[in-house]
């Protein structure tokens, strides 16, 4: 049974696309608003809220606003590799009074996890990039996303968009 003390149990809930908690019937939105008022310092919560389109907490309202979501991930562990991702899939935004684009964040990504394949898929589609010192066409990021994840659908089509490779 489900703690409702337990902000990591929410998380896990959310994540796990919600459910029956004392005969009501919660999304993960729910969940991870839940696992925010218990612990408003997780980074991993705003950033799962921030994927499915935002929620409310403490009366903040974040609706829509998936943005803001990543942002405060980020304000509370700038390490958080898939934060910054979802904040370049999002087209970018500032962290810590700096604008990042969303190349920068698939860099930033890239960076802390260079093993995170939907990072290097989403660089790709951005055009490419430097990471490590290493210039990556988009080609190069298709194929590096395929190296890592060869079932990775997205990036073979991609891959072929982008002429093969």
């Amino acid at each position: 049974a489900l703690d409702p003390q337990d902000a990591n149990a929410w998380n896990n809930l959310g994540n796990s696309g919600g459910g029956e908690v004392g005969g009501q019937t919660l999304r993960s939105v729910d969940c991870f608003e839940f696992a925010l008022a218990l612990d408003p310092q997780d980074a991993n919560a705003w950033n799962s809220l921030g994927v499915e389109g935002g929620g409310e907490d403490g009366g903040w309202a974040f609706n829509r606003i998936a943005i803001a979501c990543f942002q405060r991930a980020l304000a509370l562990d700038p390490q958080l590799a898939h934060a910054w991702h979802n904040l370049g899939k999002a087209g970018g935004g500032k962290v810590g009074g700096q604008t990042f684009s969303e190349i920068d964040c698939f860099l930033r990504a890239l960076n802390l996890d260079p093993q995170y394949a939907s990072a290097w898929n989403s660089l790709g589609g951005a055009g490419g990039g430097e990471v490590g010192g290493h210039a990556f066409s988009r080609i190069d990021c298709f194929q590096r996303t395929l190296a890592l994840d060869p079932q990775n659908a997205r990036a073979w089509n991609n891959l072929g968009v982008a002429g093969g490779g």
